[in-house]
């Protein structure tokens, strides 16, 4: 399963050259699923990613968000397989996330874009309560499936912020802990995985009048996989990498893209029970003589 996360800027800068970019290059990744957050659009029939990707063949979940500083214009859900009803979670401080079941063949999982808000450096006390509140809410729509819940977007914060070390269970908030798989942390390249840079010719000018920062970059956008310590580990992250990047004067979007190829049924030893399968393990592992 390929899981592609990327804010797609709306209808910013020059719309019509990344709108090329988009369907040409999403169409060659050939992701399964993706999670899109600044997405234009009025309905599920009527929006930007049908705009795209429906003549791909996928199909489009999409809440808009008008309104400024509300996750505006829109976000929303694509994917190659069967999409099911949309859930809807208002996170506090204009943030946003929506869920559906994906089907994989006869399996189905928890798919949920998000994004967090505001936005500035300074307000990590909003993102942190926000993080709280969609963890709360996607672990308890999952809480008794086979399969953990996949969870992708914008999240306007640096892996060494409190709201992204308490979804990876660094840190505890609000009285609360969990843990989430940062799937460019345990299979990325080793790279920074910056996914808003000045390398980017659409972030330059602002991240220097913004923030009077001519090189700045940050990684801010993640795909996250549930906690194999609550729901059974079947899912493996076998890759991940930095995607969409800039070819020359020209992007994508502001955003790079991520992109995390998963494995629905990987693992071979423990029969997928978690730390309830280490005998089972053991015996794989050690066999008695004789």
């Amino acid at each position: 399963m390929r899981v592609l996360q990327l804010n797609i800027w709306a209808r910013g800068g020059p719309y019509r050259t990344r709108a090329g970019m988009l369907r040409r290059e999403i169409g060659v990744m050939a992701p399964d699923v993706m999670a899109l957050q600044e997405c234009d659009g009025t309905d599920d029939d009527d929006n930007q990613a049908v705009e795209l990707f429906g003549p791909l063949g996928y199909q489009v979940r999409f809440e808009p968000r008008p309104g400024k500083n509300r996750g505006d214009p829109g976000i929303a859900i694509v994917a190659r397989h069967p999409i099911g009803e949309l859930q809807v979670k208002d996170l506090g401080h204009d943030g946003v996330a929506i869920a559906a079941q994906v089907s994989i063949g006869v399996r189905r999982l928890w798919f949920c874009s998000a994004v967090p808000l505001g936005w500035w450096p300074n307000q990590e006390g909003q993102r942190e309560d926000e993080c709280v509140v969609l963890d709360e809410w996607l672990t308890g729509l999952a809480r008794d499936d086979e399969l953990p819940p996949i969870l992708a977007g914008d999240f306007d914060a640096t892996p060494d912020a409190s709201s992204i070390r308490f979804l990876t269970g660094l840190q505890s908030l609000q009285g609360r802990s969990t843990h989430w798989v940062d799937t460019f942390a345990v299979a990325g390249d080793g790279s920074p995985g910056t996914t808003w840079s000045s390398n980017n010719p659409y972030v330059a000018p602002f991240a220097a009048a913004t923030f009077a920062e001519p090189s700045h970059h940050r990684r801010i956008d993640y795909v996250f996989v549930g906690s194999p310590f609550k729901w059974k580990p079947r899912i493996v992250v076998r890759s991940a990498a930095v995607v969409l990047l800039e070819r020359g004067d020209a992007a994508p979007s502001d955003h790079y893209g991520v992109v995390a190829d998963l494995d629905l049924d990987g693992v071979l030893i423990g029969d997928g029970e978690g730390p309830e399968g280490w005998a089972s393990a053991e015996r794989v592992l050690w066999p008695e003589d004789g």
